[in-house]
């Protein structure tokens, strides 16, 4: 068994988030209801569902359930999360990676660590079309995806099966995720985890490069 492995989260720590997106789409329903929501609401409009998904009270999928039925109220097409995240993201498109990303990603295989992405939601939110495109899937060595395994992270058996496939101990790897919940699940099974922060991501990336034993990012921090 290999003795390092990095695992990453797509949406958030590879891809950018939707919070993120709808910072450029100020004509649109879906700038109303998410801009400054999430990790980015400020101290005096908190987002009740957003501490809640962090708490573990409800799941990704409720909070997006959510943010869906308010999108479609507001006269968004469509009444699904699906129907939000392609008014974001389509078309793909090579800005929507992360260049740190990237750059781990590169990093990481020239030190001969194998990479495996850990989603719950890729092919729930994502057309096929989309994934073939995002060119950066192409470069990891495992991708399991909890929308096609039928168990969705913080569920262990989505880590026991990443684990398996890329050959690597829990012990071994260092994940990261940018949900609460999800951190707390792999850190129970003995997974070094960070918590990526998507209001200051060069200080996640250096985390885990660090924990990885990769040379600081040139030009990081």
């Amino acid at each position: 068994m290999t003795t390092r492995a990095l695992v990453l989260d797509f949406g958030g720590p590879v891809l950018l988030t939707i919070f993120e997106l709808v910072a450029a789409d100020a004509d649109s329903p879906a700038h109303a209801l998410l801009h400054e929501r999430g990790p980015f609401a400020p101290a005096d409009r908190p987002d009740p569902d957003w501490a809640d998904l962090q708490a573990g009270r409800i799941t990704e999928r409720a909070y997006w359930a959510h943010r869906s039925e308010e999108w479609h109220a507001a006269g968004g097409a469509g009444g699904n999360i699906r129907a939000l995240v392609a008014h974001l993201y389509e078309p793909a498109r090579p800005e929507l990676i992360r260049d740190r990303a990237r750059t781990l990603v590169r990093d990481a295989h020239e030190a001969g660590i194998p990479v495996g992405i850990l989603t719950n939601d890729l092919r729930d939110f994502h057309s096929d079309s989309w994934i073939e495109k995002i060119d950066i899937l192409g470069d990891i060595d495992v991708i399991v995806d909890g929308s096609v395994e039928g168990f969705l992270k913080p569920d262990p058996r989505l880590y026991e099966l990443l684990s398996e496939r890329l050959d690597v101990a829990f012990g071994d790897m260092v994940f990261l995720d940018d949900q609460a919940t999800n951190i707390r699940g792999a850190e129970d099974l003995g997974i070094r985890s960070v918590l990526f922060d998507v209001t200051d991501p060069g200080s996640s990336y250096a985390q885990v490069r660090k924990l990885l034993g990769l040379a600081e990012e040139v030009g990081d921090g």
